[in-house]
């Protein structure tokens, strides 16, 4: 390590070497830097000294060096100068003071002999000074980041041991429970041959025997897949498990297990080894760690996530969600924060690869995952493990089911029997107090309607509702279930639409007959064309009151032009239609007064559309021709004059 104090005392005892004003130099034009050397003995270390000038500094008679580079042994610091004369330390190596990439190549050493010193200093006669100097400071950063390498290995060794042996019985539970069963027979007569299962081994005969076919093993119950002897070849499966076991100080580690199992001619070959870790533990504080390490080809651990090509894409060996061994948490657990994690219930329950770590961290941040587990709420638990949105739906703070689950208590059952997920329970927890809300939702799922209902319901019972539904589905899928009733779900957001406008319209909602049509089709495009009438009729009522108030306001007529007044919104639609531009789709913003449409006509033919002009904030906005065009010359001094004259008049700020 440099004493940076003795190395400050010397530059500044010692003024650095010279450059004459005249030197060639310093006029190079492919030279922007200039470099002069000296060794000295600095604190009793000998010490190369680089002190490195600015070409463009120079030639105006500042001749400081803007960087002066110490190096000993195996270490070097550079002095930088700012501009305001002050000077800070950087540790950058030489190639990289200026962020310029053709830095070095711009730099020159002042003589011969300043080179030569380079490569004494460093032993170096075969390259030149710059590269001798970039060569020893390379070496340097290599031995960092090979101490830096060992450090951060030897950290990772550190918290990755301590672990016991995997269980013995690992790759016995793997055959019997997980690694894909078989059934080789040998040849099948009449659909019944003898054979054995791969998973228990277990010899015994079976009818139905048929190539690539399924059967449940009556020794074992494994599902086994059917294969002839003669015609096996090579067979090949690959999965993960996870082992979780103990670990220090107070936490869990997940040690995910790969494995290769494969059958050649019927011979079995199994290979297991690891390739990741995973630690988990809660703080003091309450917050919870992940320690996330994985093993590399060669054989060293790494911390982090294992890097992929592509992420979007799957890798096997990357994958951390895999199968559970269970038969060690009655005695991993105990003791933990863990204790009472229904881990083994939950996967014994759904026997399906899954990730560990969401699931061990929502045992600790949700204290009822261990009640839904435990009382049969299986999709609910793995919401609130997986799904970080779906805690608001649970009371947590109480201990009855059906007060955590915010429903009545003997909806409970009922509930556990469909297995639940979020969406449902939410949808079921709108349905308080409803008479028939177990056969509603019943209805819904086997239906697979997920919305509109509770709006419906607001108008109608659950019972008139589905049964109004089932009559009309049939007649709604006339068309063999295209177009727009392809399901229930299209049909009951139809009539939920056609509720909506019944009472838009102000008709009578407990009216029998509006609520039930007898063809919800033509009951609904009824209804549309009605509130698309009653909505045109009162935009025209005011329309025509926006143009009223400002009626005989703004004619004008110059130089054989005239500006006239819309009298109907469908002048305006026409005007759109006729010279191709927009100004039809402002009717709606002419009757809520939010602008003004006027038309531009020439006086030999005033029922020819010529050119549009939009008003708002009493101001001119747009002057638009045929297809958009701007305005010609005279259009637009006949606008000026009109503006000036005309537009200001104080009716304006009541119409748009």
């Amino acid at each position: 390590m440099l004493d940076k104090k003795a190395l400050r005392k010397y530059a500044a005892d010692n003024p650095a070497p010279a450059i004459p004003p005249g030197h060639g130099l310093l006029h190079a034009p492919q030279v922007d830097y200039i470099v002069r050397t000296a060794v000295k003995s600095i604190n009793r270390r000998r010490t190369l000294i680089l002190y490195i000038y600015s070409c463009g500094k120079a030639v105006t008679g500042n001749l400081t060096p803007v960087w002066t580079m110490f190096q000993a042994g195996s270490d070097y610091i550079t002095l930088a100068r700012r501009e305001d004369g002050s000077a800070c330390w950087r540790k950058a190596v030489f190639k990289n003071l200026d962020r310029d990439y053709f830095f070095t190549s711009k730099c020159a050493f002042y003589s011969a002999q300043d080179e030569q010193r380079v490569c004494r200093f460093f032993y170096d006669g075969e390259h030149g000074g710059m590269a001798a100097l970039a060569r020893a400071q390379q070496a340097i950063l290599d031995k960092r980041l090979q101490k830096r390498l060992r450090k951060r290995e030897k950290e990772v060794l550190a918290r990755i041991s301590g672990l016991p042996a995997l269980p013995k019985d690992l790759e016995r539970w793997l055959r019997r429970e997980v690694i894909p069963a078989y059934f080789f027979y040998d040849h099948a007569r009449k659909g019944s041959a003898a054979g054995i299962c791969t998973a228990c081994g277990r010899e015994f005969a079976l009818e139905g025997v048929k190539h690539n076919g399924t059967a449940i093993c009556p020794c074992c119950g494994r599902t086994m897949t059917m294969k002839p002897r003669g015609r096996i070849g090579s067979l090949f499966d690959r999965l993960t498990c996870q082992v979780i076991q103990r670990s220090r100080p107070g936490g869990l580690a997940v040690r995910i297990i790969k494995v290769h199992s494969s059958f050649q001619d019927g011979i079995p070959q199994i290979s297991v080894w690891e390739n990741a870790r995973q630690f988990i533990r809660q703080n003091a504080d309450g917050s919870i760690q992940y320690d996330v390490y994985y093993e590399t080809w060669d054989g060293r651990w790494k911390q982090g996530e294992r890097p992929v090509f592509f992420p979007y894409s799957y890798n096997f060996y990357a994958d951390t969600s895999g199968y559970v061994y269970t038969r060690n948490l009655s005695a991993v657990l105990p003791d933990t924060p863990w204790q009472y994690c229904p881990l083994a219930t939950y996967y014994g329950h759904i026997r399906q690869p899954m990730h560990l770590l969401p699931f061990l961290r929502a045992h600790l941040e949700h204290p009822r995952l261990e009640h839904l587990v435990k009382v049969g709420f299986f999709r609910l638990a793995y919401d609130l493990a997986y799904r970080d949105d779906h805690g608001h739906m649970l009371d947590e703070i109480q201990n009855r089911t059906h007060r955590i689950l915010k429903i009545a208590a003997e909806d409970v059952p009922f509930l556990r029997e469909l297995d639940v997920n979020r969406e449902t329970l939410k949808i079921f927890q709108g349905y308080a107090g409803l008479k028939d809300r177990q056969r509603l939702l019943r209805w819904q799922l086997g239906n697979n309607v997920e919305r509109d209902v509770i709006q419906i319901l607001g108008h109608v019972t659950p019972h008139k509702f589905m049964r109004y539904m089932d009559q009309q589905y049939a007649a709604l899928r006339q068309d063999g279930g295209r177009g727009r009733y392809g399901d229930m779900q299209h049909a009951v957001s139809e009539y939920r639409d056609y509720l909506d406008m019944c009472a838009q319209l102000g008709y009578d909602m407990g009216n029998s007959f509006i609520l039930f049509p007898k063809d919800l089709r033509e009951a609904h495009n009824q209804a549309a064309r009605r509130v698309k009438a009653k909505a045109d009729a009162q935009t025209r009522r005011d329309f025509k009151a926006a143009m009223g108030a400002i009626s005989g306001h703004l004619d004008f007529e110059q130089g054989g032009m005239r500006i006239l007044l819309p009298a109907t919104p469908d002048e305006i639609i026409a005007e759109g239609q006729a010279l191709h531009h927009c100004v039809g789709g402002y009717v709606d913003r002419v009757a809520k007064k939010e602008c003004i449409i006027l038309f531009l006509r020439q006086c030999e033919d005033v029922d020819k559309p010529f050119f549009t002009v939009e008003v708002r904030g009493g101001k001119v906005v747009q002057v638009r021709g045929m297809r958009n065009c701007d305005a010609t010359p005279e259009v637009k001094t006949f606008m000026a004059q009109w503006e000036g004259r005309v537009l200001r008049d104080k009716v304006l700020s009541n119409a748009a």
